[in-house]
């Protein structure tokens, strides 16, 4: 069966945090190229040509001369330079200004969850491939939890993330494939309440996605307007929330 080839990363930061973050990475079907120094992060970057669209700075605030270790290694990238994301301790608003001064654009900080690292590496992906997706179509990681109505009764969910479509329910008990389901769960823009249908199961013995936890996505056949403009809502703030 043909694999597809993982994205690569370039990771530059302490070998402790690079070697954390590269396994992370590998769960996420990306592919970590670690770098504990500008010299070592060049020779990465000439040696895989125009693969690495996407740079990882593992900090620990020891920014230093951020501008210039970015900016060299932005040259030696094939592309129009690297998308850079910043991940490690939450910074302060002078460590996060040197970190945008740097051409830094998204910050993931502790602590978080895979599902916020494959959002913002998609995110920062699609922005360097000019592909972002249209706003009302993001699918942004959330933890919210929501009333799960079905045929077979109430259960309580945990919404995973969530799109003006659709939403992925973490629950032991995911209704079956085809099945619909009446969603409703509050947003700080408003209450929602939806119609959907379950589209695709991450269950035992049928993992589609296996650092997924288990449960169902769920397509939602009708929003009404209302719902519509607070999950729109919603999902740009959560989507700016990684921005730095």
């Amino acid at each position: 069966m043909e694999t597809r080839e993982r994205e690569p990363v370039l990771i530059v930061g302490p070998a402790d945090r690079t070697r954390l973050l590269a396994g992370r990475l590998g769960l996420l079907e990306f592919r970590g190229l670690r770098a504990p120094d500008l010299s070592s992060g060049r020779q990465t970057l000439v040696a895989a040509g125009d693969a690495v669209r996407l740079g990882v700075i593992a900090t620990d605030h020891g920014l230093g001369d951020l501008g210039v270790v970015l900016g060299d290694l932005n040259r030696h990238a094939s592309r129009d330079g690297l998308r850079w994301i910043a991940c490690g301790p939450p910074p302060d608003p002078a460590e996060r200004a040197t970190l945008r001064g740097a051409g830094v654009g998204f910050g993931l900080f502790e602590p978080y969850t895979d599902e916020e690292l494959r959002f913002v590496l998609n995110q920062a992906r699609h922005e360097s491939d000019g592909t972002a997706a249209p706003r009302q179509e993001e699918r942004v990681p959330v933890d919210l939890r929501a009333r799960v109505l079905a045929r077979t009764g109430e259960k309580v969910a945990l919404i995973y993330n969530l799109s003006v479509s659709g939403a992925y329910l973490v629950t032991p008990r995911p209704t079956l494939r085809g099945g619909t389901v009446r969603l409703l769960f509050d947003l700080p823009t408003g209450h929602i309440d939806v119609c959907g249908q379950v589209i695709w199961n991450n269950v035992p013995g049928n993992l589609r996605r296996p650092n997924a936890p288990v449960g169902m996505g769920v397509r939602f056949l009708e929003v009404p307007e209302s719902a519509r403009d607070a999950l729109s809502r919603h999902i740009a703030q959560r989507a700016d929330a990684y921005r730095l």
